[in-house]
Formats: structure tokens, sequence, C-alpha cells
């Protein structure tokens, strides 16, 4: 699993999509922190605002979940982390939260977790006049991903640097949909 070393010997997760820079700046100050505790920083979401900003932390416990009490417990903590360091310059409002079943792909253990399953990755670019992908995560490279669409059933390769949000997407329906959008698109409806 790529990795990289911080100066007090501890490694933390490779970030491959891009972040705003204070978001970027917030995560390398809590992932640390958050690490020691036994929690994992799944995503740092920052938002600015006409009336101020959002500072939103998506935080995980690896091996069986993050629960309600380990959030109420960490913001605080992480509040007072913040309020230390001072890596914003407005007010903002913190929300500290699970990363939910449609949980963000940040970071490239991520991606490598999710091989095999659907995600929906958003670009910055359009590409064959969408912005917008959803389908089955084929291949995972230091460098970027593959992905085989639900709708035409083709691959298709996305760099990192090209994504813009990257979710895994829960099969709802176990796949029924897709395969009659599959069906309906090569004109085989059933």
């Amino acid at each position: 699993m790529p990795t990289f070393l911080l100066a007090n010997g501890a490694r933390c997760p490779v970030i491959v999509l891009e972040l705003h820079p204070v978001a970027r700046k917030i995560a390398d100050l809590i992932e640390p922190h958050l690490q020691r505790q036994g929690y994992e920083l799944i995503s740092v979401e920052f938002k600015q605002g006409s009336r101020g900003a959002m500072l939103r932390l998506l935080v995980d416990k690896p091996g069986g979940g993050i629960s309600l009490n380990d959030l109420e417990r960490l913001s605080p903590v992480l509040s007072d982390l913040l309020d230390v360091y001072d890596p914003i310059e407005s007010r903002y409002l913190l929300e500290v939260a699970s990363p939910g079943i449609n949980r963000p792909l940040m970071k490239l253990e991520h991606f490598e977790a999710f091989l095999g399953q659907r995600i929906k990755i958003r670009t910055h670019q359009a590409r064959n006049g969408t912005k917008s992908f959803l389908g089955t995560l084929v291949g995972v490279t230091p460098t970027g991903i593959e992905l085989e669409e639900a709708v035409t059933g083709n691959r298709e390769a996305f760099a990192f640097a090209e994504i813009g949000s990257a979710h895994y997407e829960h099969d709802f329906d176990g796949g029924k949909h897709n395969r009659t959008a599959r069906q309906g698109a090569r004109g085989q409806l059933s």
C-alpha cells in the first residue's frame, strides 16, 4: 500500500485526489492525530460561503465502523486542535461525521479497497459530453483508475488528476437497474 513517511515515523496513506488548499492543510494537520487514536480520516471538505466557511471531516474507525459516541468524543478534540493551529482565517462551522454508505474515495488505499465494486466519479472536464461516470472499478494504479461503465459496458481509464470526486455507490437494487440500462443502450430491451 503506497504511503508517505512523516517526520515522526508515522505512515499516512497517500491522498490521490486534489483537495482545496485549506482542506489539504487540515488533512496534513489532523490525520496523524486521528491515526494515533485509532481512527482514519476519510475526507476533508472545505467550502467558503458568503456568511462563513464550512469544514466537514469524515472519519471512520477501521475494522468496525465509527459510532455516534466516537464522533461525539472526537468533535471537541478536533475543534480544540483546529483552534490551536488555526488553519482557517475566517469563521467556520465544523462538522465531524461518518463517511456513510456511499463513502468518498480520496486515498489510493480507498480505491484499492473498492476494486470490483460500483463507484461514481465526477471529472473536472467533460468527456464525451459528461462529467459523471458510474460503473465497476476494474483497475487501480498509482496514477489512476479504470472503470467499466454501467450503461455501455465500455472500459474507460481516468488519471487521478482528471477526477474531481469519487464515491463508492452502493447497489441497492442488486445491479438489476444497470443490467436493464445496459441492455437498453444496446437495443436489447427485455
